[in-house]
């Protein structure tokens, strides 16, 4: 381990060695001379403030699955047709815009996430985000909700956050044992790290003690790409419905 100050090494030693770091796995994996075959994408999301209430605090999940062509005035889409950096916000966007209410009954908060530009990005930090990214994903909902109308040109000031799904092509996470002795893996949770998060912990940590495994564990393990069928699947593996 190297220090912050960069001056000094420090060595650890220990038995087991887990490799949890997020959408840096691929780097701490090539420590140990290992390819991990995942990939990462930017996903963001804006929290802002409902203060008319358009959205009920009881609401689910809401989730809009048709394409969208964002809903303009005239005037504006004049405007924005004018330059070749906004014209783009005329097109047709991606079905997936989704949201929810955020927090308990006082609360007024909604959180919108639509991920229209998906592609695979190298992780940095801090990341780039479209400025129009809070427009296009409320005028988007809209469609769904069109009450939301009455906060275009005047949303209070979003919230904007995010970060990378590391995902393997099936969108299933690695999780157990390493190639090398004593080292071991969870990662890859894509958009579902949260509610996840525990099944895939215990499942580690019987790994590690050497419990016995459930049946399901070899789905998860890195070593089922060695296996020639399994590899043969994923060449037609078709969709993981991922939003």
């Amino acid at each position: 381990i190297r220090l912050q100050n960069g001056s000094q090494t420090e060595i650890v030693s220990t038995r087991h060695f887990v490799n949890a770091a997020g959408p840096f796995v691929q780097n701490v994996a090539a420590m140990l001379e290992l390819d991990l075959p995942v990939f990462h994408e930017l996903h963001v999301k804006i929290a802002f403030r409902d203060p008319l209430k358009i959205i009920p605090r009881e609401a689910p999940l809401l989730i809009w699955t048709d394409p969208a062509i964002l809903p303009w005035s005239e005037e504006e889409r004049d405007s924005l047709n004018q330059s070749e950096e906004t014209r783009y916000l005329l097109k047709e966007f991606p079905s997936g815009v989704h949201a929810r209410p955020e927090g308990g009954a006082g609360s007024d908060t909604v959180l919108i996430l639509w991920t229209y530009d998906v592609k695979t990005v190298d992780p940095v930090f801090p990341f780039s985000v479209d400025p129009h990214y809070p427009e296009i994903a409320l005028r988007g909902l809209s469609l769904m909700i069109p009450g939301l109308r009455a906060y275009f040109g005047r949303m209070t000031k979003p919230v904007v956050d995010g970060g990378y799904y590391t995902k393997t092509r099936e969108n299933r996470p690695l999780i157990g044992p390493l190639p090398i002795e004593g080292a071991y893996i969870i990662g890859g949770l894509s958009g579902f790290g949260i509610m996840a998060a525990c099944g895939a912990g215990e499942l580690l940590a019987a790994s590690i003690a050497g419990n016995d495994l459930p049946p399901h564990a070899a789905a998860f393990s890195l070593a089922r790409y060695e296996d020639p069928e399994y590899r043969k699947l994923l060449g037609s593996w078709g969709e993981t419905g991922q939003l």
